[in-house]
């Protein structure tokens, strides 16, 4: 309970300004992938020198304040020592209530013994999203992998079976050029695997591009479009009083003013509420904003060097304006939707 009134403080101080520290962080863990996506050049990436497991207990050591950690990659799970990094970051993190991580789901043993890993800490509550992009052929397509598909959905089902009170599993589409309009053919396909999935189940997203992340600029972003289907999901998922649901709803209602005008529909609360870390420790406002802010390994992980910075407080002042490429990606959106509770979108 303390840690999640410790979040809801936090959350309420960034409908007011800037947090004096960020209380998401996203971190990036490798740039090593299992799937080989149309819409992401991650697995392209150099693969030297990426965080160790030392590195992160010192930086968690320094910081163990954070209220939420997303962890990505690249693949998690492709680390032979994703188990021992879990553990560096939830054994050093004080006030963490939110952990949160999306797999491709292509290998299900491994990433069920690490969930259950994860459960047996301390950590409050933990979100997983295994990535879903179409019906088989569609995902395998998008994937770049015969039979992830498959994978995937023997991923979900096993995660389904140790649902509770502290942890839920969801399929996360992000619609791009190569999938668009296939929501309802997707979820046809999740039912004659799993008879008893919900709508709830499946959470849509739109494609983004990233210079510095998936280093995908020019292919396939979402076109303006695809909201007419998104709204038809909407419509039937209905309404669900919890955060994880209201959360969803709130962006994807806020997605077809984002694909008209291509601005981001919120002040976005990047450098306010939250920070982006990536495989080798450059920092950034978010995930999608190619303005670096330095690297830890230069401050010894010391984040509060670069957070107090000149720099990252000038680059809050111009994306809460809008002056950045503006995006609308569920890791930057939802503590952005959770910095504006009391604001009608612009």
């Amino acid at each position: 309970m303390k840690r999640l009134l410790t979040l809801g403080a936090r959350v309420a101080r960034s409908n007011f300004g800037r947090n004096a520290r960020p209380f998401k962080l996203t971190l990036i863990v490798t740039w090593t992938c299992d799937a080989r996506c149309r819409m992401c050049n991650i697995w392209k990436r150099p693969k030297d020198d990426v965080m160790t497991v030392e590195e992160v207990e010192r930086f968690f050591e320094r910081q163990p304040w954070f209220s939420w950690v997303n962890v990505s990659g690249g693949e998690i799970w492709t680390r032979p020592d994703a188990d021992a990094l879990f553990a560096a970051i939830t054994s050093r993190s004080k006030d963490l209530f939110l952990l949160d991580f999306p797999t491709t789901g292509q290998q299900t043993e491994k990433i069920v013994v690490g969930v259950e890993k994860i459960l047996a800490t301390d950590v409050p509550k933990l979100l997983v999203t295994v990535s879903l992009d179409g019906p088989p052929a569609t995902h395998d397509d998008v994937r770049g992998r015969k039979g992830a598909f498959d994978n995937a959905m023997e991923t979900f089902r096993a995660l389904r079976k140790l649902r509770g009170k502290r942890f839920d599993v969801f399929l996360g589409m992000t619609l791009s050029s190569f999938n668009q309009g296939r929501i309802f053919d997707t979820f046809d396909s999740v039912k004659a695997v799993v008879p008893d999935a919900e709508l709830r189940e499946l959470h849509v997203n739109v494609a983004q591009e990233s210079a510095h992340y998936y280093q995908n600029e020019g292919m396939g972003r979402t076109q303006a479009d695809a909201t007419t289907e998104l709204q038809e999901f909407v419509r039937r998922r209905g309404r669900r009083v919890n955060p994880v649901a209201y959360l969803e709803r709130r962006y994807q209602d806020l997605v077809q003013p984002f694909l008209a005008t291509g601005r981001t529909p919120l002040p976005c609360k990047a450098l306010a509420s939250s920070i982006f870390v990536d495989a080798k420790w450059n920092v950034f406002p978010c995930s999608m904003y190619d303005a670096p802010l330095g690297n830890l390994r230069d401050t010894d992980f010391d984040l509060a060097a670069i957070w107090d910075g000149e720099k990252a407080v000038g680059l809050q002042r111009e994306i809460a304006a809008s002056k950045c490429p503006n995006c609308w990606t569920p890791c930057e959106a939802y503590q952005t939707i959770l910095g504006n509770l009391l604001r009608p979108s612009r």
